[in-house]
């Protein structure tokens, strides 16, 4: 059983870190501080299993994707509308200390399978090898889920660019 302190070691570690990749694949501030303390309460009840130390912060991330998948997949989750009005958005976005920029928006907008990818990749930066751990996929899966995030989000921001000069002028 993990003790006070090592409890709050981990969410002092590990906490902005699930919030603000919950809040990315959710779209919601409240459902991503919701996920994020179920992810540790699973965490604190199976944090015996873990077998190796070292792969704590990937372990981790699986669990919060997991509670985001389950999110996701709910009924409730599915009534929900999203933000029509990109002013919300960005107020919800400064709420979480992103930068103001699109980038955001862009992953916002990715499937499920390249968002996630780019989150651990960019934003909890782990490694190819232990993504691959976390979502049980190969390496070879994950570098090429990468690419293909990777060609989808600079698609998408010169397509943006180019809409930005054209109501510039």
């Amino acid at each position: 059983m993990l003790t006070d302190e090592n409890i709050n070691r981990l969410i002092a570690l590990y906490g902005n870190s699930v919030l603000r990749m919950s809040y990315i694949i959710l779209k919601d501030y409240d459902l991503a501080q919701d996920v994020a303390q179920d992810t540790f309460i699973q965490v604190i009840k199976k944090y015996n299993t873990l077998k190796n130390k070292k792969s704590e912060k990937a372990w981790i991330m699986k669990i919060a994707i997991n509670q985001c998948r389950n999110q996701l997949r709910s009924q409730w989750f599915k009534k929900i509308v999203y933000y029509e009005d990109d002013k919300e958005l960005k107020n919800k976005t400064v709420e979480m200390d992103f930068k103001e920029d699109n980038t955001i928006t862009h992953i916002f907008n990715l499937k499920e399978k390249y968002k996630e990818v780019i989150l651990l990749y960019y934003y909890q930066e782990l490694s190819i090898k232990e993504i691959a751990s976390t979502l049980g996929k190969k390496e070879s899966n994950i570098q090429q889920l990468l690419k293909r995030a990777r060609e989808q989000l600079k698609e998408r921001m010169e397509n943006d660019n180019e809409q930005n000069k054209k109501t510039d002028k």
